[in-house]
């Protein structure tokens, strides 16, 4: 079936119009296919797929199927009407449907939304909405790593520049003894190299990458 992007609130507004033009014809006025499909805002394939798939249109004897070089044969006053009935009761099945998904959702968003948004305009918005929410968070969260990376280098820093300053200040005159003072200066250097890494791999993990 050629499905039409209108919404049956926006069929229904263009058949009443189209009533309206009817209601100024002659009685008894046939309509072919052309002038029908004109008359009531429709292309061709659409018209065609309601008169074989609307249950009960042609056999409510608004139209007669053409073929063979025989033309259609509308009748626009019963055509259009049964036409509207139809997209009155599309309408009432939408609303009945939106109902039960904002009932089903309970989403704060839902309060912002009009009442006579079809199921699948709240789906999208309900969607989008949850979307704008998430790159929010996520933009937020990104914020406050970064920030925290940034603190944690400065902290990690300043303890490496402590462990050498606190290894200058044992002895300030150089007068250990030579292999004294070795060992003192391997332990401040392993003391250093352990803070750095595991500074590195803290850091790395606040800005999510692979140590």
């Amino acid at each position: 079936m050629a499905h039409s992007a209108s919404s049956p609130a926006a069929r229904l507004r263009k058949l009443n119009a189209a009533l309206e033009k009817a209601k100024k014809f002659k009685r008894g006025t046939v309509l072919t296919f052309e002038p029908m499909m004109e008359l009531i805002g429709v292309s061709r394939p659409v018209l065609r797929d309601w008169c074989g798939e609307i249950a009960g249109f042609e056999e409510s004897g608004a139209f007669e199927r053409g073929g063979n070089g025989i033309e259609w044969q509308f009748k626009p006053g019963p055509t259009i009407r049964f036409l509207i009935k139809h997209f009155e009761a599309e309408q009432a099945k939408q609303v009945e449907k939106a109902k039960r998904l904002r009932k089903a959702i309970g989403d704060d968003v839902l309060a912002e939304l009009p009442e006579d948004m079809t199921a699948d305009e709240i789906i999208k918005a309900v969607r989008a909405a949850r979307e704008v929410r998430e790159e929010q968070e996520s933009q937020s969260a990104l914020i406050k790593a970064s920030l925290a990376a940034s603190v944690f280098d400065q902290t990690i820093n300043r303890m490496l520049q402590a462990g050498i300053q606190a290894g200058r200040e044992q002895d300030p005159t150089g007068q250990w003894p030579p292999e004294y003072a070795e060992k003192w200066q391997n332990a401040i250097d392993t003391l250093i190299l352990q803070q750095s890494a595991a500074g590195e791999a803290c850091l790395n993990a606040l800005r999510g990458r692979s140590a």
